[in-house]
């Protein structure tokens, strides 16, 4: 039945399929996914605030088809860099506000906050980044340094981007009967150890 099986057409194309995925990920240079500690802060008309989330980078190092530039710690250059923030795992000081930055996040219908690497360039201690960062339903490009450090067999990295909520479709809460209103303007933080 196996031999049968084998023979189908249909067989066939998925075995070949399945052996050159199977290459390309022998053959691509070296991709690590390593555990990045985010952190979103912002203000109000009361006080600051902080929540903090452990989410995943995803990079896979060598050049690409343009020839990726080698930054600090990555000599071979990046191919692919996906950062991903699991938007229902945030903590936050209390849990009245975790539960203002989750209504306001809608983690049901999207679970996920990501940034995908669209192109970098080299610059002193690391590199200016620029990708597509998608909260809620809306993406945007974004540009931003990346500091990195090598750190035994890796890379530690660190980066920080200011934006408007309002741009992605977040409505910032308003609590209290709006005598406390959650300022737009936030920065995202984070920091990990990418060892590729």
């Amino acid at each position: 039945m196996a031999v049968a099986h084998l023979a189908s057409r249909a067989g066939c194309a998925r075995i070949v399929t399945a052996a050159m995925v199977g290459l390309a990920l022998l053959h691509a240079d070296r991709a690590s996914a390593q555990s990045v500690e985010f952190s979103v802060s912002g203000t109000s008309t009361v006080r600051g605030w902080t929540c903090t989330v452990t989410g995943s980078a995803q990079v896979t190092t060598g050049s690409s088809s343009d020839s990726s530039p080698p930054v600090r710690g990555l000599d071979d250059g990046v191919q692919t860099a996906m950062l991903t923030v699991p938007v229902g795992e945030f903590e936050c000081p209390d849990d009245t506000m975790r539960e203002h930055l989750l209504d306001a996040l809608r983690p049901d219908e999207y679970p996920e906050i990501t940034f995908l690497l669209e192109g970098y360039r080299p610059s002193g201690q690391g590199a200016v980044t620029t990708g597509a960062l998608t909260i809620l339903a809306a993406t945007h490009e974004v540009s931003f340094p990346l500091f990195m450090t090598p750190s035994g067999s890796g890379v530690q990295i660190e980066g920080e981007v200011a934006l408007d909520m309002t741009d992605y479709g977040v409505e910032p809460p308003v609590v209290m009967l709006g005598l406390m209103r959650v300022r737009p303007r936030i920065r995202i933080q984070f920091s990990g150890v990418i060892a590729p």
